[in-house]
Parts: C-alpha cells; structure tokens; sequence
C-alpha cells in the first residue's frame, strides 16, 4: 500500500515543503549576518517548518554554525523556562550524553544533569541556582560562541507563551538586556500572530525593534496546486485544475489545512479524483476538526453568534451602527471584547483593514451550525 504524499500534523521539509523561497533566503542571509529575526503569522501557516527547512538548507552549504531549537508550547514558568533553554544550547553544541556533561560542567557550574524518559540529557536548575546564575544562563549561547569557535543561531518556537509567566515583562527585559550584546549569536523568534504583535511592535516594550520581522502570508494558488497536481501525481493519482483550485480555496491557502485535506482526498480517491471524492473529503475534513472546536462553539453565546453571523455575512464594518443593531451585538466595545477573544484563540485575525478568519476550517463549521 502506497503511502501519501501529503504531510501535517509535525513539521514539514524536504520534499513536503511549499514554496516560502523568498523567506528561506530571507532568513538564511540573517543567518550569515546573526541577524535576530522576528516571524509572525497566524497558527498552523507552517512557522516551525519554515525555520527547520532553512536552517537544514543553510547547514548544507556552511558549516560553522550550530542551530538550537526551543519550543515554548508546553513551558509554563520562567524556571522552566531558563532549564529547557540551557538544554537546548548545550545538546546544539553536543553530539552525545558525555560530551553534554562535560561541557555542561565547564558552562554550567554547580548544575545538575538529568534524563528524560527518553533518555536525552536535561539540565535541572533549581531555583537559588537560577536566581544566582540567570545572566550566565542567558549568556550561554555567547559562551558556546567561545568555547567552540562556532557561531550560534537560537530558534524559540510559540515564543510568545512567555507572556503568561508571572513577571513576564521582567524575563523580556532581562532576556533583551543579555541577547541585544551577543555578536556572532542570532536568535529567530516565531509565534502567533497577536501576542507576537503585543511583544515586539510595543514602543516601551523591552523587544521593540529587537530585529527584522518577516509576516507569513498564504502561498500563492498557483504554486499550491502545482504542489497537489505533482504529489498526487508522483503515486500514480490524477486530480483535475478545477478540483485542485476547490481544494485549495476551500481553505484558503492554508498550508496545514491543504495539506490535511488533500491527504483525505489521496486516501478515499481511486485513480482519478472526482467531484464525489471531493465532496466526501469536505465531510470529513470537517468531521476530524469538529472536536477541536466543539467546547468553544457550545459556549457561545448570542452576542457572539451574532458577530460571527456578521463575520460569514461579509459585513466589513463591524463596528458601525447599523451592523451592530442588525446583527444585535450590543455596542461597539461588546465588539471589541468578542474581536479579542477570538483572535486571542486564533480564530478571528485583521487582514489589512478588516477582520477575517484565521481558520478556515472553523469558518466552515461555523458555516454549518450558525448561518
């Protein structure tokens, strides 16, 4: 049984990968540079795998470099926070347990080092050592720099979750007063759109201006349906122009979503997709996300029903008069609350000058239970 050629659910590169040409070279002339960069972009755009693709492209072409790779997602304290990111510099600059030790014990005196159940090497900070050595943790990557003669790129992944440590402003200040002074160190830091947005564009926040922001936006049509077209393609599989153009819009470019999409299409199509295996394929799309959304769609209440009716209705000016006595939203800072909300759960996003939805497949169930 042949295997698809579609992939989600982890991060994607090799021949998975679509398109981003020009954020791949954008981010590996940063790379050369050490040059901090900030992504943004709402969830699921392919963030991870965009920074993983390129710094395997990069790596293939220099060699003094070590790339370390943190993700945020399940760090919920600054504790944790500064142990998993001494982790992550010390295994980039290892290549096993014993050479980790050492190294941590020359980097790291009076640490401690641990196994995950996984067996890899985890170095334990308790907290009268973290409050002793906090800058000689956050100079890390500095010290590696000097240690072996290498260069060091961090990436921190969904590294807008420190936000909802306590004290958070003052890990960002203390982080930005360490990183701003490391030459031959860049650090890449990407997450969701909006608190990204509140991190790096406030003019009195520690990290305004702290590097180059580069926006994802959708992949252009036709390079996503060149992608389909060959995929399927390549196993034997036939899917009409017209058929990949409604797959692609039916998610709005999403490259996730195409890519879950698609791979349903692969599973239940014969030799050649048809309109049937297409409609199928819309079915369970919404059936399989339908759970990750349940809790939030029995919950809404009327105020919110109406503002998403609004939202599916095109109406472009939410916070006018007619449109909010219309669609019986209460007032217009009612909006505002509803707007927050749902971009804070990657729902609703702005585009430009007005409000959108960030996921599309949401926007499909809404579709069904609400219009």
């Amino acid at each position: 049984m042949k295997q698809s050629p579609f992939k989600f659910g982890e991060i994607v590169t090799g021949q998975h990968f679509t398109n981003r040409e020009t954020e791949i070279e954008s981010l590996q002339k940063n790379f050369l540079s050490s040059q901090n960069t900030i992504i943004i972009s709402p969830r699921r755009y392919g963030k991870s795998s965009l920074v993983k693709e390129a710094s395997e492209r990069f790596l293939n072409i220099e060699k003094g470099y070590y790339f370390c790779f943190l993700d945020c997602m399940y760090v919920y304290s600054e504790e944790e926070f500064y142990s998993r990111f001494a982790t992550a510099i010390l295994k980039a600059a290892c290549n096993n347990q014993e050479e980790f030790i050492q190294l941590a014990k020359k980097a790291m005196k009076g640490s401690r080092v641990t196994s995950t159940v996984t067996g890899e090497p985890l170095l334990e900070l308790d907290r009268n050592y973290i409050k002793d050595n906090i800058y000689a943790i956050l100079n890390l990557p500095r010290t590696i720099v000097d240690k072996k003669q290498k260069k060091v790129i961090v990436c921190i992944d969904e590294f807008q979750n420190i936000s909802r440590f306590d004290k958070n402003h003052q890990l960002q200040s203390r982080l930005r007063s360490a990183w701003q002074h490391h030459d031959q160190v860049g650090y890449i830091l990407y997450g969701s759109r909006n608190r990204m947005t509140e991190i790096f564009n406030m003019t009195n926040g520690p990290f305004y201006k702290f590097g180059e922001t580069l926006y994802l936006n959708r992949i252009r049509t036709k390079r996503l349906r060149e992608y389909v077209v060959n995929a399927f393609h390549s196993t034997g599989k036939e899917i009409s122009k017209d058929i990949c153009n409604a797959v692609i819009d039916t998610v709005e470019n999403h490259p996730y979503y195409l890519q879950q999409f698609a791979s349903i299409i692969w599973f239940i199509s014969g030799k050649k997709v048809t309109k049937a295996d297409f409609s199928e394929a819309k079915k369970a799309l919404i059936s399989y996300n339908l759970n990750l959304y349940i809790e939030l769609l029995d919950n809404l209440t009327n105020y919110q029903i109406g503002f998403l009716k609004a939202l599916l209705s095109k109406e472009d000016r939410l916070y006018s008069a007619e449109v909010i006595s219309a669609y019986k939203l209460g007032s217009t800072a009612n909006v505002r609350r509803m707007y927050n909300a749902l971009t804070n759960k990657g729902i609703i996003v702005k585009e430009v000058d007005r409000m959108a939805f960030a996921d599309p497949v949401f926007k499909l169930i809404a579709e069904e239970r609400i219009l």
